[in-house]
């Protein structure tokens, strides 16, 4: 008995987005991190804070109750040239839409997870120095269901 599927959900996405990023897949060379990596590369993708809510799936409560859980995944691009914004942002797009078109085709996570869209989304940018930064951050929502039993 667990009392929320969030980080089993954000672990799973993560687990998945990994194997997307090996070579010969949509996300090939672009680096993945369950967190923020202390060592980042030019292109990243991480996860971030979770959120979630319950609802009870019966009229009995807390027996089977459904779980939406929202996990923050941050689409980082970085590029060595000043004014750049508009390609590094053109890129964290394409990478969200890379990452949506997959999990849109393959929504299981496993265990009972299942993406179901992107529910919101913010992007922001940097131009530190001679260089471009941009960030596009948005919730992944995933359903999943609880069952408690006996204590």
């Amino acid at each position: 008995m667990t009392g929320t599927n969030v980080y089993a959900a954000k672990k799973a996405l993560f687990d998945g987005l990994t194997v997307l990023a090996a070579e010969g897949q949509p996300l090939a060379g672009i680096q993945v991190a369950y967190a923020f990596p202390g060592n980042v590369e030019l292109e990243c993708i991480y996860g971030g804070g979770v959120r979630f809510t319950q609802e009870d799936a019966t009229a009995e409560h807390w027996v089977v109750t459904d779980e939406i859980a929202l996990v923050s995944v941050y689409f980082r691009v970085h590029r060595k040239e000043p004014r750049a914004v508009a390609l590094t942002d053109a890129r964290a797009a394409e990478m969200l839409g890379q990452t949506v078109a997959v999990l849109r085709t393959y929504p299981s996570l496993g265990g009972g997870l299942t993406v179901t869209g992107v529910t919101q989304g913010q992007g922001d940018y940097d131009q530190p120095q001679d260089e471009s930064l941009s960030i596009l951050s948005v919730q992944v929502q995933v359903r999943s269901q609880l069952t408690y039993g006996g204590v």
